[in-house]
């Protein structure tokens, strides 16, 4: 297995309570599987990739990527194992920098001088690994990352997260602050890079199309727990309604973000920032 998740509890302090985001969950990613998760917002989905990237510690339960128990390793001793991408287009590289220093550090996996890393011959490298993009941004190379476009700098996030072949990617909602055809572009440049290296991937998402259409396994979350776990001909043959359906009866009946419309006013503003802390 690339990933295990045994038995994982986790809770935070709200007021003199504690809120229970995880609990008790086990999940178990085989080489390659692509699983996509949903559920209502508050489930615990970003919880469960925090868990796992070591962003924070489990109250109780373990951990383990490829064999090895990371329960007690730091974020940072992690992550050459894991690639992640984050929401924010803005959070995932250096504004300052240019777009081949930016790839040069994600390839290097920790600081350098850029001087000994950008030689002739490393740029070339660089110009052929972002082409794998097809954005046009290997004739871009010198070009501060602060210049592109929100849907080329998830671009080459997701290639700066895969590019040195993680056992684990982890996608948090990675299309959602996209436009829909910039949406559409970069899942479909992350679905190619996936497949192409054939790395096991975790992809939360809101949407229930993205859900559906996206890898082999679908994982549903509510209140903390998995409830659902689906995968090969389970998972083709469900629609965005069957899948609606679920969701009713386990109790959630009217969420603008899950459903995939974005929310408006205060509902949404509350709902993205409890989706935030868990």
């Amino acid at each position: 297995m690339i990933l295990e998740v045994l038995n994982v509890t986790k809770t935070f302090p709200l007021g003199a309570e504690r809120v229970v985001a995880l609990q008790d969950v086990t999940l178990f990613l085989a080489p390659q599987d692509f699983a996509t998760v949903i559920g209502s917002n508050g489930a615990g989905k970003t919880t469960l990739l925090n868990v796992i990237a070591g962003a924070c510690r489990p109250d109780r339960g373990r951990v383990k990527l490829a064999g090895r128990d990371v329960t007690h390793w730091p974020a940072h001793r992690r992550s050459f194992l894991i690639g992640r991408v984050f929401q924010d287009p803005l959070q995932g590289t250096a504004a300052h920098m240019t777009v081949a220093e930016n790839l040069a550090l994600a390839v290097k996996k920790g600081p350098r001088s850029l001087s000994f890393l950008l030689t002739a011959r490393r740029r070339r490298f660089l110009a052929e690994t972002v082409g794998a993009l097809e954005m046009g941004l290997e004739k871009r190379l010198s070009e501060r990352v602060a210049y592109l476009s929100g849907g080329e700098r998830q671009a080459l996030t997701v290639l700066m997260a895969i590019v040195t072949r993680p056992k684990l990617l982890l996608l948090d909602e990675h299309t959602a602050a996209l436009d829909p055809a910039n949406a559409e572009k970069v899942l479909a440049i992350t679905e190619r890079l996936v497949a192409e290296h054939g790395i096991t991937t975790l992809m939360v998402t809101h949407r229930m199309d993205q859900a559906l259409s996206v890898g082999n396994r679908l994982v549903m979350m509510h209140k903390g727990r998995i409830v659902l776990d689906l995968e090969g001909e389970e998972k083709r043959k469900l629609r965005v309604e069957d899948l609606v359906g679920l969701f009713r009866k386990i109790g959630v009946a009217d969420d603008a973000l899950l459903l995939g419309s974005g929310g408006n006013g205060a509902m949404a503003e509350e709902a993205k920032k409890l989706a935030h802390l868990l």
